[in-house]
């Protein structure tokens, strides 16, 4: 074959793999475009509205356009959405998510159950963000003008019953096993690690940790950035190595050993986050929250 060919094979092979991270800009913004004055006043809120960073595993309303109201054009729009902000691994896993019993009341299953919302004044090259969230489900996406967004999410995750998030559980169990009885005793914690709040009480830092077990401190961040399409990969591990990189984060587990799976019993819970930035895992109510994001939230003394 010569570079005249191999040159044609290349460009067509470029273009035929889909450029998974970039295209949802172009889904969000086709889909805005196209909603009407009426749903656009129901989707939009202010870019610093409370709502864009409210957490919320339960079920029920939220603000924004519900997917299953919008025509087949407009869902399919929202699904790429999802789809360019997801890895394939991701994708298959939110997907679960909104197919999962009993949080699907029979009358509205699926993805159409879900919201998505918009903030801020959308269009090209403007600073605007977009939300798609219900139960157990929390993607947000923020969109700038100049630079990369300070911020990342919430992204909420969960699973109701506990059978979604074996692999993530397991590398946990796994860090858990390789820590020394010395490193565990110093980042053991009693009561609830409540999630999507900041790392607290009893820690150890990534860095401290005996060389195995600093290992499987990273193959847990990895399994959860794996989550993710490339770019927001990426965007994620610029914010941490902005603050230090992974040696610089603490890790803490609550509640008790961590050397089962929730679904076989286990009840333990998880946080990994630096100044900044938190990766959390909670199996203490019979089911799975996992969250990412940053900024941080203090938990209230009751919580803890």
């Amino acid at each position: 074959m010569n570079a005249r060919h191999i040159t044609i094979v290349t460009v067509l092979f470029v273009l035929a793999v889909p450029l998974r991270g970039f295209g949802q800009t172009d889904a969000a913004l086709q889909l805005y475009a196209s909603l009407s004055d009426e749903q656009k006043k129901e989707a939009t809120l202010p870019f610093d509205s409370p709502e864009r960073n409210k957490e919320v595993f339960t079920g029920g309303k939220r603000a924004g356009v519900q997917i299953r109201t919008l025509d087949e054009k407009q869902q399919k729009l929202a699904l790429d959405m999802l789809t360019s902000f997801c890895s394939d691994y991701g994708k298959q896993k939110a997907l679960a998510i909104t197919e999962q019993k009993p949080d699907n009341p029979d009358d509205q299953p699926g993805f159409g159950r879900y919201y998505v919302c918009f903030f801020g004044d959308v269009g090209a090259g403007k600073t605007y963000a977009w939300r798609i969230a219900e139960h157990h489900l929390t993607i947000v996406q923020v969109e700038m003008e100049k630079g990369e967004p300070k911020t990342f999410g919430p992204i909420l995750l969960g699973a109701n019953p506990p059978t979604l998030w074996d692999v993530e559980e397991d590398k946990m169990i796994d860090l858990f096993a390789k820590m020394s009885a010395d490193e565990r005793q110093k980042s053991a914690n009693p009561g609830k690690g409540i999630s999507s709040t900041d790392v607290y009480g009893k820690t150890v830092r990534v860095g401290d940790l005996n060389p195995s077990a600093k290992e499987a401190a990273k193959a847990v961040f990895d399994i959860r950035l794996k989550f993710f399409a490339d770019p927001i990969q990426e965007r994620i591990k610029k914010i941490v190595d902005a603050q230090g990189g992974l040696d610089a984060m603490n890790i803490a587990f609550y509640g008790g050993e961590a050397t089962k799976r929730c679904r076989d019993g286990g009840r333990w819970d998880f946080k990994m986050g630096g100044a900044g930035f938190l990766c959390d895992y909670e199996n203490s109510r019979a089911h799975i929250h996992l969250s990412m994001k940053t900024p941080l939230k203090a938990a209230s003394p009751a919580e803890k």
